[in-house]
């Protein structure tokens, strides 16, 4: 498996509760990925926002998406097998959640405030996604990105 750098910079979502803040899509119909460590850092004094990561059955239809290539990959030899796609806020139409998440917490409402999640790994099969939410129903300011995925 391959090791894979990807970032990008979303808008403010939705003052809705559950709105996707952002996602890694695997469209692949057979391959597996593993997301090893996903970051986020607001550009934007918010309120004290609740990040909560969320898996996802559908995609939906984001803002903004990066397409991972060969640049992203940690030795630059190949673009990802899978296709996976890192989908940035504000979605025009949410991805489908499934039930219950899988990690949440609270973050200060000051610029800069951020996490760096970092796991063994969470897999994400063929054809799903993961997607980190506002659990609140206030705005998520605008945030950068950064996930670490192995493909």
């Amino acid at each position: 498996m391959a090791s894979y750098l990807v970032n990008g910079k979303n808008v403010a979502t939705a003052a809705t509760i559950d709105h996707a803040i952002c996602g890694i899509w695997n469209p692949s119909t057979t391959k597996r990925i593993k997301l090893l460590r996903l970051e986020i850092y607001k550009q934007a004094v918010g309120a004290a926002d609740e990040p909560v990561l969320r898996r996802t059955t559908a995609r939906g239809t984001a803002g903004s998406t990066v397409t991972p290539g060969s640049i992203n990959e940690i030795e630059q030899i190949a673009a990802p097998p899978s296709g996976f796609l890192l989908d940035l806020a504000a979605y025009s139409v949410q991805p489908t959640l499934a039930a219950g998440g899988l990690y949440g917490l609270c973050l200060p409402a000051a610029i800069g405030a951020g996490v760096m999640w970092v796991w063994n790994e969470i897999e994400i099969p063929a054809g799903a996604g993961i997607a980190l939410t506002n659990g609140i129903a206030l705005a998520f300011p605008a945030a950068r990105i950064n996930a670490f995925v192995e493909d």
